[in-house]
């Protein structure tokens, strides 16, 4: 606000003075101009030295004469005695005798309403005339005084000429300052999310409506978007639910099967295989709620100093004795100045995340594959990744797993990765997903220090 008043004040006053300028200009400009076409012509002292007695006779040059008649000016001369002894082009309403009285006026300003200009002559009052209302005639007299002091008075005039073009744009500029303060709250306002209803009326009435408009469509659009958020989680809530108790149910039965010796070994191998479909189910179902939860910041945070070190190496071991088949291998590889890193987070979700890394890499590359998982430290951010030389992503799941468009894209990577994406993102990280050249595909997870 202070930025849009203090340049609307100097762009002001710079109209001022720039206005002040270009006048200035204008009127040297016009001045030189007229000096220039009057420079053009005789002066009247010339013209007076034109006129020569010879033989008793008064004779004006040819030149000086043509410009007198081109001009349509008129000449004269009035001896010591008042009378005109010659002339040129006289108007029949001049008189041919002068008093001392007329004699004094003519030669300041006009002789019956013609301008005209005297010069003395050796044999008397040389005097020009141009027709009415050709010329306009002042007289000016100032005191010496007053010139001297011109020298300090003008740079005042112009300083308070300035002062006074600020003090009037700062005026003016009042009440579009208020009309702006009002306007920059109401968009800070729109900003939070808050309500805005500005007054409509004043220079910028229109823009104060758009902004209230804006706002409206803002909330009601929030208030859409939560209903159908609130809808979204109790659904994926109330069916994760009404789901869990018929699976168990099945997944028990299952099992009792599988262990009755009733059965041939090929009905108790199918009763295995449907405890284990319904243990997937089971896990998506655990999947989708948690993906639900941390899109929509439910899911309750356990923070705490974690040594990421020793969870890697927890996880990793846990893995190697239980769920690695023969054809992976998972390595780890911790750089030298990442090996007291700790981070601040949930050491459940941080783990939940790799392992769904690790998973993944098993699940789509079930021929086999390497795994590596890497520790190191950037500047204050401690980066992991996970490396594998299976068949890499699909570049449509790669993208959304970067870009994502919608809360959770599930496809047959999606849901474990964007549990995995929402994890560090609640953790104040980033996650990265990437196809390597040679085949396979890293993922790198960054995360900020704690030391």
């Amino acid at each position: 606000m202070i930025k849009i008043l203090s340049r609307y004040v100097l762009s002001a006053a710079a109209v001022a003075i720039l206005l002040l300028i270009i006048n200035f200009t204008i009127l040297a400009a016009w001045l030189f101009q007229s000096a220039r076409e009057y420079g053009k012509n005789y002066t009247v002292s010339q013209m007076a030295d034109g006129l020569a007695l010879s033989d008793g006779e008064f004779s004006l040059s040819a030149p000086i004469a043509a410009k007198l008649d081109q001009h349509q000016l008129w000449a004269m001369l009035i001896d010591r005695e008042g009378n005109v002894i010659w002339n040129r082009n006289l108007p029949s309403d001049v008189p041919m005798t002068y008093t001392l009285t007329d004699v004094a006026g003519l030669s300041r300003w006009y002789l019956r309403d013609y301008p005209v200009k005297v010069w003395q002559h050796k044999d008397g009052l040389f005097v020009i005339g141009s027709p009415k209302n050709s010329m306009w005639k002042i007289g000016i007299e100032l005191p010496m005084k007053t010139m001297d002091n011109s020298r300090f008075w003008v740079p005042i005039f112009l300083i308070l000429n300035l002062v006074t073009a600020v003090i009037l744009a700062l005026l003016f500029g009042l009440r579009l300052f208020l009309s702006l303060k009002k306007l920059t709250a109401g968009i800070e306002n729109l900003a939070q999310m808050k309500p805005v209803s500005l007054p409509a009326q004043g220079i910028l009435g229109d823009l104060a409506s758009g902004i209230n408009h804006a706002s409206s469509q803002l909330k009601r659009q929030e208030a859409a978007l939560n209903k159908r958020d609130n809808a979204r989680t109790t659904w994926i809530a109330g069916i994760s639910h009404d789901i869990r108790t018929p699976l168990s149910v099945i997944m028990g039965y299952a099992g009792q099967m599988e262990e009755d010796k009733s059965l041939t070994r090929d009905q108790q191998d199918l009763f295995v295989i449907i405890r284990s479909q319904c243990q997937k189910i089971k896990a998506l179902i655990n999947d989708l709620n948690l993906a639900s939860k941390l899109e929509y910041d439910m899911q309750p945070l356990r923070k705490e100093e974690i040594h990421l070190t020793s969870l890697i190496r927890s996880l990793a071991a846990d893995v190697l004795n239980s769920s690695i088949s023969d054809k992976h291998t998972l390595d780890i590889l911790i750089d030298e100045n990442a090996q007291n890193i700790i981070i601040n987070g949930d050491s459940q979700l941080i783990r939940r995340a790799i392992t769904n890394l690790i998973q993944n890499s098993m699940e789509h590359n079930p021929d086999g594959c390497d795994i590596r998982i890497r520790l190191s430290s950037g500047f204050k951010t401690t980066l992991l990744s996970v490396t594998d030389n299976g068949t890499g992503f699909p570049l449509q799941t790669l993208e959304r797993l970067n870009l994502p468009l919608e809360p959770m894209a599930l496809d047959n990577h999606g849901l474990g990765l964007t549990i995995v994406r929402q994890i560090i993102n609640v953790h104040d990280g980033t996650a990265s997903f990437s196809n390597l050249a040679g085949g396979g595909c890293r993922v790198i997870l960054t995360l900020p220090d704690v030391i």
